[in-house]
């Protein structure tokens, strides 16, 4: 499996902590992290994490492809079709389902556009519940439009398993595999790479995250290294783009 840039997934500490910078505007260079089993994007400049949102992704039946794109229309105000029912047109304003903020980053061979938005389903935040775009709380979307800008890179990737250290102590967090892409030995594998250096001092806590997969944090050990191997980037080829 291919791995991301250091630079671009650094290990995040315990409860996924972010400097306090203050958000700068479109003059800055952002790239955006989205990754799908954690549902959250993170937005990074000059190598650092300094914002995280949660979001809702793609359904199995209709999952977000993975790759790295840019964002190539931002729209304020939006119209909407519904893409699967060919249904009428929805004019901007208050009955629209996508709130006021568009960021289109991919396209398909079918001319379907996938792309951050706002929903009024809060509670789709955070689930597999779309037909491949990000759906955000409103609040949070119309922070990131304001952040981005035409060009922004934005890495979709999909990284289940998470290695997290908090003052030499080292946390590993499992989601669940929502469009079957590993197997468990691939999980265990997928975090056994990221652990080069480490003091597994509770190994049996990694075989019970890879079992439960409940996004939560287990204690493993301790670091024995400087740093730890850098994240993984996870099974792009089978969620590129058709």
């Amino acid at each position: 499996m291919k791995r991301v840039m250091l630079a671009l997934l650094v290990i995040f500490s315990l409860f996924s902590f972010l400097p306090a910078f203050s958000l700068r505007t479109l003059s800055e260079n952002y790239e955006m992290v989205l990754n799908i089993p954690a549902k959250k994007v993170i937005i990074y400049s000059r190598n650092q994490a300094v914002k995280e949102y949660p979001v809702g992704v793609g359904k199995s039946l209709t999952p977000t492809p993975l790759g790295k794109f840019k964002i190539v229309r931002r729209i304020y105000n939006p119209a909407w079709v519904n893409p699967y029912r060919q249904s009428k047109v929805i004019a901007p304003g208050e009955t629209n389902p996508i709130g006021q903020y568009w960021l289109g980053f991919a396209m398909n061979k079918k001319s379907q556009e996938y792309g951050f938005h706002a929903t009024a389903d809060l509670n789709s935040v955070g689930q597999a519940s779309t037909h491949g775009c990000i759906r955000m709380n409103p609040s949070d979307m119309k922070e990131l439009f304001n952040l981005v800008k035409i060009g922004t890179i934005v890495h979709v990737i999909y990284n289940p398993v998470e290695v997290k250290e908090f003052e030499n102590r080292l946390f590993i967090r499992a989601y669940p595999d929502i469009y079957n892409y590993m197997s468990e030995e691939e999980y265990l594998q997928f975090a056994k790479n990221q652990l080069s250096g480490a003091n597994l001092v509770q190994e049996q806590n990694l075989y019970k995250a890879i079992a439960n997969k409940d996004g939560k944090d287990y204690f493993i050990g301790w670091t024995g290294a400087e740093k730890l191997n850098e994240q993984e980037q996870g099974p792009v080829e089978k969620g590129k783009l058709n």
